[in-house]
């Protein structure tokens, strides 16, 4: 029979209503089909039956029916496990990206293998002195000038390439700080998403309080914390915040026994019955607001207060005994407000503050900071000035690791990220020792270590040629050994002797070994204008010219004992091998990047087919709850016909 109460229709009706919602949700997701970071939603029900199955105006044969469907909440379909997957993943990938990019700049010039170079320049210098080794060709003008314009040509490939290593710093520098610029740096981006974050964190707590679920700004958020994890590593946590419960307890000892109170004199305690009065003290317990507790202080259930977000940096440091430590800071604390009403911290340039600044590009347009240089650069990151409980307290500020770094020194270095790759690229290097001091010592170099090596390459070149030829024009054949001959020359141009040398610093015309660099290297001017020439003296005419010849075909200490072809040769491989491995790493980290990827789409992303499908099925219960509707009215009309 049907129910007194019109049960049937109200079955009906949350049918009715359920499937409208779910078509809403289906739109809603169809909607956002190519909005990035969209997550998909779904409507969760849940069967409603009788709070009361038995009533006083039921009889023997009526039959338990429930109420129909319950509309819960709308959720997003996303799985946690699979965010901290792919943040941990987008670091690793970020790190080898970003060292790509800046391979492939030292390779667009520095890789000979596809390019005549700094390398065959040298061929064809030692090719030039090969032909002049014959007597009669030592001083002849024709054949000098062909030395002249191959060891400049080698003078304007090191400048060249010198340039644009320093340009690819500022370029690097730029990527990491990028103040004023339009794109803006690193060191931006990360601040306004720790702010935009910490600002969200806010606006979805309130519209949660106020009864929403804010699932568009939870996608907002989850989204700059996806991005925030390619520049450095973090770890995201849900937390609740905490209240204390005060109780009033009977105070025990050490061994769990009960304290009995004693009045002045010391005299044990007893109430009117003669027994013993203990002594009390508060018991304070901490409680998470995003749980129900029952009367024992057991958790009964989930209350409706929503939790926060917590991001932490996580980096390592070293200890003075090599052991490593992995500590973290809080980068934004939930919904917790420092003294200044900020939940979040902060990233600056080491030294930022200063005037003039500690780094900045080579090329800066101020004058008073020119020169200084991007090398080495550290970033200071600031915590949130909350602990976890929420208390304020003084913000923890760590220095990211350079070249200067050492064990016990407390400076840090990351896991991965963008910002890591950075500071490994322009980290100071030395071209006999290690790479950087970074993340990737010892497997990939930077910037610095190919400058180093080219300023190598200048000084020993220019010291060779220029100490051949000034001991072709000044040994006291034979009275000097050559042994003498050369440490005389060498003195004299140590001593910043411009007579008589080839290659000098183009500033100062001298050719003193420290002072040249593969930036500065070129032709003496006095050779160019013809007061030096091709020195004859020695045991024969051609005695110079052979010594410079031998100098291109013998190894050298000062280039780890290899030829100058070798050494760049060397050089490019080293190069090469770094883009090599690097790339493999990379390809590595993005098949697995892909996969999580994958994973989180299937569950969170919208799928045309399936929402199709489900839109079908709704659309579908929802004709066959109206029809219902209808053979309940047709039902009452015959009843009320009877009646």
């Amino acid at each position: 029979m049907v129910r007194p109460t019109f049960g049937g229709f109200q079955t009906a009706l949350t049918s009715l209503q359920s499937n409208s919602k779910k078509l809403d949700v289906t739109s809603q997701n169809l909607a956002n089909m190519n909005v990035e970071g969209y997550t998909r939603q779904q409507l969760k029900t849940s069967s409603l039956n009788y709070n009361n199955p038995t009533s006083y105006y039921m009889n023997e044969n009526d039959v338990n029916v429930g109420f129909g469907v319950s509309m819960d909440e709308v959720v997003q379909l996303r799985d946690q496990f699979l965010d901290i997957q792919y943040r941990d993943q987008n670091t690793k990938y970020a790190y080898n990206d970003t060292t790509e990019y800046s391979l492939n700049t030292l390779g667009s010039f520095m890789d000979e293998s596809n390019m005549d170079g700094i390398r065959a320049s040298l061929d064809e210098v030692q090719e030039a002195l090969t032909i002049m080794q014959d007597t009669s060709k030592v001083q002849d003008p024709i054949y000098e000038g062909q030395l002249q314009s191959t060891l400049n040509a080698t003078c304007v490939l090191l400048n060249s390439a010198a340039d644009k290593i320093k340009t690819a710093e500022d370029n690097e520098f730029e990527k990491l700080y990028g103040e004023g610029t339009s794109e803006g740096g690193a060191v931006e981006k990360i601040n306004d998403l720790l702010r935009e974050i910490g600002d969200l964190n806010k606006q979805i707590k309130h519209n949660q309080l106020m009864g929403s679920k804010a699932l568009e700004l939870l996608d907002e958020r989850n989204l700059k914390i996806d991005e925030l994890s390619s520049y450095i590593p973090i770890t995201v946590e849900s937390f609740s915040e905490t209240y204390n419960v005060y109780e009033t307890v009977t105070a025990t000892d050490s061994n769990g026994n009960p304290i009995q109170a004693t009045d002045g004199d010391g005299n044990p305690l007893v109430d009117g019955d003669g027994n013993p009065v203990y002594e009390t003290e508060t018991k304070v317990t901490e409680r998470q607001k995003i749980y129900i507790y029952n009367q024992t202080g057991e958790i009964a259930g989930r209350s409706d207060w929503p939790s926060d977000l917590r991001i932490s940096l996580d980096y390592t440091t070293t200890n003075a005994d090599g052991t490593v430590n992995n500590e973290s800071i809080i980068l934004v604390n939930g919904t917790y407000d420092d003294a200044n009403g900020f939940n979040y911290g902060k990233v600056k340039l080491t030294g930022a503050d200063n005037d003039p600044p500690t780094y900045t590009k080579w090329n800066s347009t101020n004058p008073a900071t020119s020169g200084t240089g991007p090398l080495d650069v550290q970033l200071d990151f600031i915590s949130a000035a909350t602990n976890k409980k929420g208390t304020q307290v003084s913000a923890q500020t760590i220095r990211t690791a350079n070249s200067a770094t050492t064990p016990g020194n407390g400076e840090v270095t990351f896991s991965g990220g963008s910002v890591q790759a950075g500071l490994d690229m322009l980290a100071k290097s030395d071209p006999n020792g290690t790479a950087t001091s970074g993340l990737k010592q010892g497997t990939y170099y930077g910037y610095d270590y190919y400058m180093d090596n080219l300023d190598n390459l200048a000084q020993t070149l220019a010291d060779e040629m220029n100490t051949y030829n000034y001991m072709g024009n000044t040994w006291d054949y034979p009275t000097q050994t050559e042994a003498q001959a050369r440490a005389a020359s060498e003195s004299a141009i140590d001593g910043g002797a411009t007579d008589y040398i080839m290659l000098v610093n183009r500033s100062t015309q001298t050719g003193k070994f420290d002072e040249i660099t593969a930036e500065n290297i070129s032709l003496s001017k006095k050779w160019i204008n013809g007061d030096t020439k091709i020195g004859l003296k020695g045991a024969d005419s051609n005695q110079t010219v052979l010594n410079m010849l031998r100098s291109f075909t013998q190894p050298h200490s000062e280039l780890a004992d290899k030829t100058f072809a070798n050494y760049m040769n060397s050089l490019s491989t080293r190069l090469a091998n770094d883009q090599y491995n690097n790339k493999d790493a990379m390809d590595t980290n993005k098949i697995v990047l892909d996969s999580i990827t994958s994973s989180k789409d299937q569950l969170s992303g919208v799928s045309l087919d399936e929402e199709a499908a489900n839109m079908m099925i709704y659309v579908s219960s929802y004709n066959a709850a109206a029809k219902i509707m209808t053979a309940f009215d047709e039902t009452l009309e015959t009843l009320l016909g009877i009646v």
